[in-house]
């Protein structure tokens, strides 16, 4: 039990006035609430003075705020939780150091996954929410781009669950596949690895889980706005069907599975493990997303007593002057426990730690104000050291040899 918090019901979209009140009276806000509601937040704390932490991506709304914060005297510390944040804070530490011997990065490479422990992935997907259902599946539709030996590859939406590779970097008994993960080559700039010719951010899930979303995908399961209509779920995929000019389900699957039978197969079993070929009536016949989202998040939950696992990888290579080339490599695995998710704790501790931070300004340590990110020295090295006293260490080698080898995607 929460010993030293208050719990508060706050429509925060409607009771702006709820809101100031709140956010006057703290010392710091944490803010983890959908990144859509930050901006309305982030005025609150303008309007009374008050420092935010946030564990999502800045957006141009918040990123516009730098003048009116320096001018409010505040802090608004974004990007600190799992991905992104610690992502961050492992990865630049790596590349100052390289940076600070006078070498230069050659190639980057990051993936990180929010999985269930292998034991729990016990279902076709082999995979369990542990965060958003809803932003899985949007996220799964995100256009992506990054940069493969000088050459910049695009990614559009529609084709991102395609895209997906084995995954070789570490753990090979899981079979991981990586899918690229939004715009990576803002991390040129983001990270000051201009000097790359390899950029790659990736999300890590079980080998196979993208083919049959992409199946799910061509099927129009994730189409938003469209309607799944009255009655059934029979129905809806009888109508999804007939919508693209198929009348069973068996050529439907096979269409959307490009001809592969054993994928369409696959694809098939799921949805009928899903419950999605049954009597059983949509959730919400205005909107198929929603509806196909609902039945996901029923099925794809974590029962009492199985654990989920944060995985993490860097891959970053480096040249200095005299010829040499160093391979850096850098790992975070945690598994759940009874009493915390591994999502929980990686996300919580980061945005606990970084709040701490901010707290200690004016206290002879930490002074800084604006819009943050945890990508500097002066915030990434306290809140490394706060985390692994909380156990969340990332595992490193480095190997130095004589001839440099760029980086391949799923590597």
């Amino acid at each position: 039990e929460a010993s030293r918090g208050v719990g508060v019901v706050l429509d925060v979209a409607e009771d702006a006035d709820g809101l100031g009140r709140l956010v006057k009276d703290a010392d710091v806000v944490v803010s983890l609430l959908p990144a859509p509601m930050h901006p309305a937040v982030a005025e609150r704390c303008l309007e009374h003075g008050t420092d935010l932490v946030t564990a999502s991506y800045v957006s141009p709304e918040l990123h516009a705020l730098q003048e009116r914060c320096e001018q409010a005297g505040i802090s608004i510390l974004n990007e600190v939780g799992l991905d992104p944040g610690m992502d961050h804070m492992s990865a630049k530490k790596i590349i100052d150091d390289v940076q600070g011997r006078g070498g230069e990065i050659t190639s980057f490479s990051s993936v990180c996954g929010g999985l269930p422990a292998p034991e729990a992935a016990n279902n076709p997907l082999m995979y369990k929410f542990s965060w958003s259902p809803m932003g899985v599946l949007r996220a799964s539709k995100n256009d992506a781009v990054y940069m493969q030996e000088g050459d910049v590859i695009n990614v559009d939406g529609a084709d991102l669950l395609s895209s997906a590779r084995p995954f070789v970097g570490n753990w090979p008994s899981m079979h991981l596949e990586v899918l690229p993960n939004r715009d990576s080559l803002v991390y040129a700039d983001k990270y000051g690895i201009q000097s790359a010719k390899s950029i790659f951010r990736g999300t890590l899930r079980y080998g196979g889980f993208s083919n049959v979303m992409h199946v799910f995908k061509n099927m129009g399961l994730l189409e938003e706005g469209a309607e799944a209509g009255q009655g059934t779920w029979a129905d809806a995929l009888q109508r999804l069907g007939h919508k693209r000019g198929y009348t069973d389900l068996k050529s439907f699957a096979s269409a959307c599975a490009g001809g592969d039978p054993a994928l369409a197969a696959n694809a098939v079993g799921c949805l009928k493990w899903l419950g999605i070929t049954s009597e059983t009536e949509v959730s919400d016949p205005a909107d198929i997303v929603k509806s196909f989202c609902s039945v996901l998040e029923d099925r794809l939950c974590f029962e009492e007593g199985e654990r989920d696992m944060v995985l993490m990888h860097h891959d970053i290579r480096a040249s200095f002057g005299d010829g040499r080339h160093e391979t850096h490599k850098s790992s975070l695995q945690l598994f759940g426990t009874d009493k915390m998710s591994a999502m929980c704790k990686t996300v919580g501790c980061t945005a606990a730690v970084g709040t701490d931070l901010l707290l200690s300004q004016g206290r002879g340590g930490f002074e800084r104000k604006g819009i943050l990110l945890p990508t500097s020295r002066d915030i990434y090295e306290p809140c490394l050291a706060a985390l692994e006293a909380e156990g969340l260490r990332f595992e490193e080698e480095m190997v130095v040899d004589d001839e440099g080898e760029d980086l391949k995607f799923g590597a």
